[in-house]
């Protein structure tokens, strides 16, 4: 356990980050029909446009095969539409179906507090109130950064 007191090292970190995409993970299962990477990559596509699978892979940080696989799952549901890139026919762009904005508007505006809430039942809710906050900080202050990539760097 990290003592407030003492630095974090990077395995702590890395462990905290395992631990909330997990948390996140399992909550985004309870609250649709689609998985994790399908809610995700449907979101990238909400907010971001329509995109080649390769540029989804690196805003979500998932392999490309997988964004790949993904997206024929999507596009055979229906939530996803193929067409041709407009800068290079060859490459094939995704684009979130009209009909499929609601579920990732829904994906994106569900809370995370609840969540959080759970993970951390020891704690009294100021000190709950506070972590919440510093998260949001730091999310904000990554920003749009691709996991992976140091800082805001792409």
């Amino acid at each position: 356990m990290v003592s407030p007191t003492s630095p974090m090292n990077l395995a702590e970190l890395h462990q905290l980050g395992r631990r909330l995409t997990a948390a996140a993970i399992s909550a985004m299962k309870d609250a649709s029909d689609l998985g994790p990477t399908e809610l995700l990559v449907l979101e990238c596509l909400y907010t971001t446009g329509p995109q080649p699978v390769g540029a989804i892979a690196q805003r979500t940080g998932f392999a490309q095969s997988r964004v790949s696989t993904v997206v024929a799952a999507l596009h055979k549901r229906g939530l996803v539409e193929l067409g041709a890139d407009p800068a290079d026919r060859r490459r094939t762009v995704a684009k979130i179906a009209e009909h499929a904005g609601a579920q990732a508007r829904e994906a994106r505006s569900r809370d995370a507090e609840t969540t959080l809430r759970q993970m951390l039942p020891a704690l009294p809710d100021a000190e709950v109130d506070a972590v919440i906050a510093v998260l949001k900080t730091l999310s904000g202050a990554l920003g749009e950064a691709p996991p992976g990539a140091p800082g805001r760097e792409v």
